[in-house]
């Protein structure tokens, strides 16, 4: 008797098989985590009003961008990558975001885009940065070069395992190259694909600095002796222990849910 096929095979693409390969260095990284509930619920009020009242959508990722980017400025060694005996500080904060976009096949995949000097860059600019590349049709191969040079990217997934480790992993502790692939500073937010519900996410670790901003969930809270409604954020930090030590890291913290939670950024969206 034909044994019944159930099942169907589909292609792992060179592209997929590079990302799994950066993501298991990324992970061998040493890190600590931090999951904080950041009170947002001003901040989430202030955003839907400018919606009503100027027809302008304000990007959570894009007002997370610029509050992370004005807090590491004043903490310059989460804006650092370790290199040999030395540690590299950098004066601009790049901030790589997760952008969702269609490849040209059709295809939705993650793209990580760099917001370059976002400490110079109002919540508006990064706004409208982040739209105008949601828009943009690539090759799924450009995930990886950015450049467009995927001539020989094809040709690196056949290597030896070993080899294309041993490659991403000298990538990942130069600190030149990483700066002018990923950045300095990661954002990700996977909160609009959990409205409704409370939840964090664990991203790879492969900057000194990580943030992933997960979901927002409701709660009753007594407040000056009443009860009220406040929305969370659940945000996740993964910090390199290796660089930065657990008090300093605990003020950073601290710092960013504070100006989270606040309006500044989004009273005057030119504000720089």
């Amino acid at each position: 008797m034909t044994k019944e096929k159930n099942y169907s095979k589909r292609k792992f693409s060179p592209t997929r098989m590079i990302l799994a390969d950066f993501n298991r260095v990324a992970a061998s990284f040493h890190r600590v985590t931090g999951l904080v509930e950041v009170d947002v619920t001003e901040s989430l009020e202030k955003i839907e009003d400018i919606e009503k009242q100027d027809n302008y959508k304000v990007s959570m990722t894009a007002f997370a961008t610029k509050c992370v980017s004005q807090v590491v400025k004043e903490n310059p060694h989460l804006n650092s990558y370790r290199w040999r005996r030395k540690l590299v500080v950098f004066n601009d904060v790049d901030v790589s975001i997760v952008i969702e976009i269609t490849t040209k096949e059709g295809k939705k995949v993650p793209y990580n885009y760099v917001i370059r000097k976002a400490q110079t860059k109002s919540v508006r600019e990064i706004t409208d940065e982040i739209r105008s590349y949601q828009d943009k049709k690539i090759n799924e191969i450009d995930q990886l070069t950015r450049s467009g040079s995927s001539r020989y990217m094809g040709f690196f997934s056949y290597l030896p395992k070993w080899f294309r480790r041993f490659v991403i992993k000298q990538q990942l502790v130069n600190p030149f190259k990483l700066k002018k692939l990923i950045g300095t500073v990661g954002v990700t937010s996977l909160g609009m694909f959990l409205k409704g519900q409370g939840g964090w996410a664990i991203p790879f670790a492969d900057k000194t600095l990580n943030i992933a901003l997960g979901a927002i969930k409701e709660i009753a809270v007594i407040r000056y002796g009443r009860a009220e409604e406040r929305k969370l954020l659940c945000v996740t930090f993964l910090i390199d222990h290796d660089i930065v030590d657990g008090a300093p890291a605990t003020r950073f913290i601290s710092q960013f849910s504070k100006m989270m939670g606040e309006t500044l950024y989004l009273d005057d969206l030119d504000k720089i």
